[in-house]
């Protein structure tokens, strides 16, 4: 079962790794030879119910992430009753031959006692036999930890471990690597410490309040709209000759349009979104930080703005306990969070409050707001697997894709943009639009598989550079009575770049603060933006990660992508891994508050 699911990951297992799998299922053979005879058979049944269970979590996991689960997503699993529509459009009818051994399973241990007295083993033998397999295991083990002493440390992709060492074996891994950190967990040193403060201050010139759009929106109220799955290929995308985003369409004219925005979000997808963008740090490597790291002193955009004098909101249509935000917008710096109960009743669409609904409601909230505010509000109508969105609802020809998840896909994102049209009219009604900075951007990628179709009503090549870029998402911000700032801004970005970028046009210099972003109206340089897996790209390349070494990825020129060498791109490759590390070492950490006070102490 284990070789099921890498090889359906595409990484099959090692000579090393069979070694690793057999030895590891043989200590767990060993063990229960310790219980007492009776014991014994439904331990045995009882382990591999266990183990089956797991290994079919981790293929459904893989259907949709590509990667195998961390412990962290566990403390999130109990999100799963909410997504279950996503859930089982991954499940395959292959999938019963998990559990049909274990159906075998039960028959032979309740005939246990009788097939003993026909075939009767001798136990020494069987038990010397294990212990053989599991030295086996533990010599393949210590050749890899000498031949590769960096594999568990420098995780780039999980499955690219489990095929070295066994699905199960990195399970076990993971958890006591947990454990250890939970007891063991020490302070990092004060050199460490001072060497990221450096490195922020070192960046602070590509965050800085600088040029002549700081400023521009000093004062205004502020409103953020998190919009689910909108990638930005839909911006200007006509299907059957009618535009999908007619409204996005005319911002992308009259407001900044952002072309080239990855997708920076990780396993925890939508709140991994709003920790990049709201405190502008890169989402943790594996599982959610909105649950690894809730009790983290956060310096974010809400924060930062309510030092100013501004009234913060956060709002979503949905249960506060989902992503955890009940906990984490409060740690974000949001004074108050609206969420399901909150809202009157209407249309639901998806998951929730219609997105015409929601954001109605919204705008009669703001218009009655204390000013200055600053509103951070999450759309939710219709999600992955992108089924049964409502018929009269529909307004799009979507030929072809009519009832299939990219047809509900085109209709949601139409939808969405209507609804956003009639909100920012209702915030002209209010007399609010007039001094109120607004941004929308998508939160993630919409997660279709990648197929020929789909890539050539993208205009994409079917390819991994291809589905990568495909998966950039939406970035707009129209700053009130700057008719200046406007129109296509073709520079890489990505979702920690929002955080400096707002607070810059509303006059708070981001300098200070230990954001990883950059001001895109400032002076942000041409380093390379980080997506998953290590994967960066800047103006002029695309590096497409494999093993976690230069060597092993691809280094591509990201307007024709045709091949580089790729010591071409190993100055941005060292700059992308560094910027991961610091990221990743202050939310292990807790340091962003630390850092953030000890540069406001210190002029940069």
């Amino acid at each position: 079962k284990q070789s099921v699911v890498l090889t359906a990951a595409g990484f099959p297992a090692t000579a090393g790794g069979w070694f690793m799998i057999c030895g590891g299922a043989a200590a767990c053979l060993l063990a229960i030879e310790t219980l007492p005879e009776r014991f014994r058979g439904w331990a045995r049944w009882g382990l591999a119910a266990v183990t089956t269970f797991v290994l079919w979590a981790d293929a459904v996991h893989l259907r949709f992430f590509g990667d195998l689960p961390s412990p962290a997503e566990l403390l999130s699993a109990g999100q799963l009753g909410r997504v279950e529509a996503s859930v089982r459009s991954l499940l395959e009818p292959g999938d019963i031959w998990f559990w049909l051994d274990l159906i075998a399973g039960v028959a032979l241990v309740l005939t246990a006692a009788h097939l003993r007295r026909l075939t009767q083993p001798r136990r020494r033998v069987v038990i010397v036999v294990l212990c053989v397999i599991v030295l086996a295991g533990a010599a393949a083990g210590v050749r890899l930890a000498v031949t590769q002493p960096g594999l568990y440390r420098q995780v780039f992709r999980r499955v690219m471990v489990a095929r070295e060492i066994g699905v199960l074996n990195l399970h076990a891994a993971d958890a006591g690597t947990l454990l250890a950190r939970r007891v063991f967990r020490r302070e990092l040193d004060a050199e460490t410490v001072a060497r990221t403060r450096e490195w922020f201050r070192a960046r602070a010139p590509q965050r800085a309040g600088v040029g002549p759009w700081f400023g521009a929106a000093d004062g205004a109220n502020l409103v953020m709209v998190q919009v689910e799955s909108l990638q930005a290929f839909v911006v200007g995308l006509e299907i059957e000759g009618r535009e999908v985003t007619p409204f996005l369409n005319r911002w992308a004219e009259e407001a900044l349009w952002f072309s080239n925005v990855t997708d920076q979000t990780g396993q925890g997808r939508s709140s991994d979104s709003e920790l990049a963008t709201q405190v502008s740090l890169t989402p943790a490597a594996g599982g959610a930080a909105a649950f690894r790291f809730e009790g983290n002193d956060f310096t974010g955009i809400a924060e930062v703005l309510g030092g100013r004098g501004y009234h913060s909101v956060s709002a979503v249509p949905y249960d506060g306990a989902f992503w955890n935000r009940r906990r984490t917008h409060p740690a974000y710096g949001f004074s108050t969070s609206l969420f399901a109960d909150e809202f009157s009743a209407g249309e639901n669409v998806g998951w929730g409050l219609s997105d015409r609904d929601f954001l109605t409601q919204m705008a009669r909230r703001l218009g009655s707001m204390e000013r200055p505010f600053a509103a951070y509000l999450l759309t939710l109508s219709l999600h992955h697997p992108f089924e049964g969105f409502p018929e009269h609802l529909q307004e799009l020809d979507v030929g072809r894709w009519q009832s299939t998840p990219f047809g509900n896909f085109l209709h949601t994102m139409h939808y969405f943009d209507q609804a956003l049209a009639e909100f920012v009219a209702d915030l002209e009604r209010q007399g609010l639009a007039d001094n109120t900075l607004i941004a929308v951007w998508g939160d993630h990628d919409a997660g279709f598989e990648w197929r020929p179709e789909i890539a050539s009503v993208l205009g994409a090549t079917f390819d991994p550079a291809g589905w990568y870029l495909s998966q950039e998402v939406a970035l707009f911000i129209s700053v009130p009575g700057v008719p200046e700032l406007r129109g296509e801004r073709l520079m890489p970005a990505g979702h920690v770049d929002v955080a400096p970028t707002v607070l810059a046009l509303l006059g708070v210099d981001p300098a200070p603060y230990a954001f990883v972003g950059r001001n895109l109206l400032g002076e942000p340089g041409d380093g390379p933006v980080v997506g998953e897996y290590g994967c960066w790209r800047d103006a002029r390349r695309l590096f497409l990660q494999g093993d976690g070494s230069l060597e092993g990825g691809r280094c591509l020129d990201v307007g024709t992508l045709a091949p580089l060498p790729r010591d071409v791109c190993a100055a941005p490759f060292a700059e992308a891994r560094r910027t991961e590390e610091i990221s990743s070492l202050v939310l292990e950490h807790d340091l962003q508050q630390q850092i953030s006070n000890e540069l406001v102490e210190v002029p940069q």
